[in-house]
């Protein structure tokens, strides 16, 4: 199992919000434009007065250095203040920050913590950390059940690494009866988005399908096509 690049997702995660005051507004259109230091200019008087989203974007920008040099100790002064006034992408960001020992200690009952809470509040990257968590067993004890259960809740959000990693769990059958369909399905799908190599690709498509006769796989790749039209609605 493997973690998403923190820096990364960063600024993603932290543009995400809807725009509800005017500087929020601008902010926001400034640093999708790129221009960082505008965006900045506009962020820090709301960061300063307690405004969460706009905290959450002073930690990113200082994390990546857009528009500023990277500064890894404003990030995470912005980024605590955000995820302790519930924004779900600092929590997630600082959880990660936790988990991979990023600017902090690595500390993996504070890496839950936060996880959690920005998990709880539907963000695909910390359910899939607190998934990875419980299938290591990094800070609490492995339990391959609470993993394929976060697994999944990011896989059906549309997350490509979580959906190949719930492919494989149902594969070799961790925290859940072996279903070779539904570990195809799965696979299939998470291998359409991921940045692989077609030579990676073909050789995990084929432990995925070892042992499934053609027919199998033409099931389970119609599977696949229905959990996909359905926006992993219907996933069976």
């Amino acid at each position: 199992m493997s973690i998403r690049n923190y820096a990364a997702a960063l600024l993603l995660m932290a543009f995400s919000g809807a725009a509800l005051a005017d500087d929020y507004a601008a902010a926001t259109a400034a640093a999708q434009k790129g221009d960082y230091a505008a965006a900045l200019k506009l962020l820090k008087p709301l960061a300063e007065k307690g405004d969460a989203r706009a905290q959450a974007e002073l930690g990113a920008i200082y994390a990546v250095g857009k528009g500023v040099p990277a500064d890894p100790k404003e990030s995470l002064r912005w980024t605590k203040l955000a995820a302790e006034h519930g924004n779900a992408a600092a929590q997630a960001n600082l959880g990660t920050m936790y988990l991979e020992g990023q600017v902090v200690q690595r500390d993996y009952k504070e890496a839950m913590k936060w996880n959690l809470a920005a998990a709880g509040q539907g963000v695909a990257a910390a359910q899939a950390n607190v998934a990875t968590m419980f299938y290591e067993g990094d800070g609490v004890p492995q339990d391959y059940k609470e993993a394929i259960k976060w697994m999944r809740l990011a896989a059906v959000q549309g997350d490509p690494e979580s959906q190949l990693n719930l492919g494989t769990m149902y594969v070799v059958g961790q925290g859940v009866d072996p279903d070779a369909l539904r570990g195809f399905m799965w696979t299939s799908l998470g291998l359409e988005s991921l940045p692989m190599s077609l030579t990676e690709k073909k050789a995990a498509q084929d432990m995925a399908g070892k042992g499934l006769s053609a027919e199998d796989i033409a099931k389970a790749q119609a599977m696949a096509k229905k959990c996909k039209e359905s926006k992993f609605k219907d996933c069976g």
